[in-house]
């Protein structure tokens, strides 16, 4: 597991900062105009920023572990035009900085593999989400293990509370990653 810091924050913005899955899965999404989306795992808030485009009076929070990635989130945020309802924090994924039963959506944008303990994770998610809301994960499957991981990810979800309601592969070419939808357990 990377060991996340200052120095590896600068190394992603970097490389992968505006990653084609953070356009291409926002893409795939409904946003209804005042939705409450929390990405968790944030990097620099590149979804958050498509997503904006779309939920022109919603609320957007970014959430990461690192103060590093959420300075350079700030400030890339802050040449957007639409980045005044992006907000940011610092915190993880297994003790998240929002209210409970907040957010339409959760994003996990190739993070769930950086949480500590997706387990944790995914009980913090539920408390945050609002009933009817959905978690959005979406994983590069050109990361090693990210095939066989998925597995493993879906007996996580189904001990946590969640069903998965959609799952697919998309391929483009610029990426190709797994594009699940989950809803909460009725």
């Amino acid at each position: 597991m990377t060991e996340w810091n200052s120095e590896t924050a600068e190394w992603y913005a970097a490389n992968y900062g505006d990653y084609p899955t953070n356009r291409l899965a926002v893409e795939q999404l409904d946003l209804p105009d005042h939705s409450t989306i929390v990405d968790v795992g944030c990097g620099t808030g590149s979804a958050l920023r498509y997503a904006a485009a779309k939920v022109k009076n919603g609320n957007l929070i970014g959430i990461d572990p690192v103060p590093r990635m959420i300075k350079i989130a700030k400030d890339s945020t802050k040449e957007n035009k639409i980045g005044y309802q992006i907000h940011f924090r610092v915190g993880s994924a297994e003790n998240l900085p929002a209210e409970d039963s907040i957010a339409d959506l959760v994003l996990a944008f190739d993070s769930i593999d950086h949480w500590q303990d997706v387990q944790k994770g995914l009980n913090e998610i539920l408390r945050i989400l609002k009933s009817k809301g959905n978690f959005i994960i979406v994983k590069d499957l050109s990361v090693p293990r990210a095939k066989k991981d998925l597995n493993t990810l879906k007996q996580k979800l189904a001990a946590a509370g969640f069903d998965v309601d959609k799952k697919e592969i998309i391929n483009t070419d610029e990426v190709s990653f797994s594009f699940w939808k989950c809803i909460v357990k009725s």
